[in-house]
């Protein structure tokens, strides 16, 4: 469905024209009337499906400008996907100018903040965190408030923000309008939509599950020592002009970069210990110029960087919604992409054979890059200990008597022979 069948007012038209958008993905062509008709809606949808204009079309459409009062909620998992959510928001009210949008996420100053909100901002966007924060102070009040978006609510449940949505839920009126999306539906959403939605309505997206059909999804073997030397060949044969790396750590996103950078590689790096400022610089200078993106699952939450032409996972992901939302940077937008996932154990292996499985046998081995066909077994964690030089064993005495002595046990050592031992006991 085009756009322009939808009825929508001029100013979103003219905004959604000048960013060259006419035609609804699915998700948003069945979610935007049921929104608008202020019906409660899940929204089952992957990265790049199009949900913020999804909610944010119907959302804008419902403020009422005499009103002077935060009227509409928008909840998200990390501050990256605040600033995209608030970008996106201003791009489609930017030919209005009178809708106040707010974001509100840690690291940015409270005091700032407060401000704003006194002024008289319509519609909030913020991190559960950050929210409570400002609902305790009561510097945020929601008492007009008419819709709650939960944005990415699954990740959001992951790290453990469901006391504070929960409590953020209950502070509105029952009769507000919530949406949800979500990539995944695990039992927790569950109980979530049963204690705070009104007969929700679930839309998936019909091509949820091939979403990443413009992908092409390659493995390669190496050994763990081998990674960087494997990533550096990916990159080689691919010559990317834009690339994102993911790892599973801060230390491994901060090394990785540091090694990247030794090659000359243009390398940058991004993770929740970065200051808010220098995030943002980092950014701001890899979607001008390019380059390798390395970085957390968490700090690419919410990262809208156009025509990523390879990610890779360099750790192996956590879990699955964890891969499916890697590779989704690239890829998007009707343009094709590749994603690689390094393997360097039988463990890892298993793993990617059942994902494949699940995703209907797309993730193949590359035919020219895997260095090794054997993968070794996960280390064994007791056995590790054991070989740590500062491990030993029970039996160990330290007089360190020799086993031969024991021989000599039934006869009794002379002065002389037992300073002798007592002494090569010490030395040892």
């Amino acid at each position: 469905m085009k756009f322009k069948e939808m009825n929508l007012p001029d100013f979103i038209m003219q905004s959604l024209e000048k960013q060259g958008f006419a035609q609804a993905t699915e998700i948003q062509e069945r979610t935007i009337p049921l929104i608008e008709a202020g019906v409660d809606v899940i929204g089952l949808s992957q990265t790049g499906s199009g949900k913020t204009y999804a909610y944010g079309i119907p959302a804008i459409q419902s403020i009422d400008h005499n009103l002077p009062a935060t009227q509409v909620l928008i909840i998200c998992p990390t501050r990256e996907l605040v600033a995209q959510v608030v970008d996106d928001l201003k791009k489609l009210t930017a030919e209005q100018g009178r809708i106040r949008i707010q974001p509100i996420f840690g690291g940015s100053n409270m005091d700032r903040q407060k401000q704003a909100l006194k002024r008289g901002a319509k519609i909030v966007v913020g991190t559960p965190g950050r929210l409570m924060d400002h609902l305790r102070q009561k510097t945020l009040r929601l008492d007009y408030l008419r819709t709650v978006v939960l944005d990415e609510a699954d990740e959001m449940l992951n790290m453990g923000f469901k006391p504070d949505i929960e409590t953020i839920l209950k502070s509105t009126k029952p009769e507000r309008q919530t949406v949800m999306f979500s990539a995944t539906m695990p039992a927790e959403i569950q109980k979530l939509t049963t204690a705070f939605m009104r007969s929700p309505v679930t839309i998936k997206s019909a091509n949820q599950d091939c979403s990443h059909a413009a992908i092409e999804q390659y493995y390669v073997n190496c050994k763990r020592t081998e990674k960087v030397e494997m990533l550096e060949k990916i990159l080689q044969k691919t010559n990317p002009f834009v690339s994102i790396v993911f790892c599973n750590t801060k230390k491994m996103v901060d090394d990785l970069a540091h090694k990247l950078k030794q090659s000359n590689h243009p390398a940058v790096a991004i993770h929740g210990d970065m200051r808010q400022r220098e995030r943002s610089k980092t950014m701001d200078d890899f979607k001008k110029n390019g380059g390798i993106l390395v970085a957390t699952d968490v700090a690419a939450r919410g990262i809208d960087v156009k025509n990523v032409d390879i990610v890779v996972n360099f750790d192996f992901p956590n879990n699955d919604e964890y891969y499916t939302h890697r590779i989704g940077r690239t890829g998007r937008a009707g343009k094709s992409g590749t994603a690689f996932t390094i393997v360097n154990t039988l463990q890892q292996s298993k793993a990617l054979s059942d994902l494949a499985r699940k995703l209907s046998g797309k993730i193949t081995e590359h035919p020219n890059l895997s260095s090794t066909s054997f993968l070794a077994d996960e280390p064994d964690k007791k056995k590790s200990r054991k070989k740590s030089n500062n491990y030993k064993p029970k039996h160990q005495h330290s007089n360190n008597r020799p086993k031969s002595h024991k021989a000599q046990h039934n006869k009794k050592p002379s002065n002389h022979s037992r300073n002798r031992d007592n002494k090569r006991g010490n030395s040892r």
